[in-house]
């Protein structure tokens, strides 16, 4: 008899994250994975480009200023520490650290302007080095 390539398990890997938008905190955890949202889209997950195409949106609607982007764009777009953004940013740390959270302020206001609220993203439990 031939086996069966089944995953059984696939139910209790999956889990979902919500993100609350109408806050700082909420903002800077869909900054942080918005890597694993943008390979959901290739699983079939066309709510996650649209989640994208929201927060790109709302970046650039929330009016930041030079250095806020500066700080988004490595720390979240290039994924590097806020330590490093600072060496590359010739500032310190804790100014890297001031201008983000200030930039996610700024992109909760403007959630919180066109009435966001929460979004939910469901994750399989695959990483990406195990795809």
């Amino acid at each position: 008899m031939g086996a069966v390539k089944t995953d059984i398990e696939k139910g209790a890997r999956a889990y979902e994250i919500k993100y609350c938008l109408d806050d700082a905190a909420g903002v800077k955890a869909l900054l942080r994975d918005r890597h694993r949202i943008s390979s959901a889209r290739f699983r079939g997950d066309y709510a996650a480009s649209d989640i994208l195409i929201d927060l790109n949106s709302a970046i650039y609607n929330a009016g930041l200023t030079e250095r806020q982007t500066e700080a988004i764009a490595w720390v979240y777009g290039a994924d590097i520490t806020q330590a490093k953004a600072a060496e590359i940013m010739g500032v310190a740390r804790q100014n890297v650290a001031g201008a983000i959270d200030r930039a996610a302020e700024a992109i909760a206001e403007v959630y919180k302007r066109w009435e966001y609220g929460e979004v939910s993203v469901e994750y399989d439990g695959l990483t990406e080095d195990s795809e």
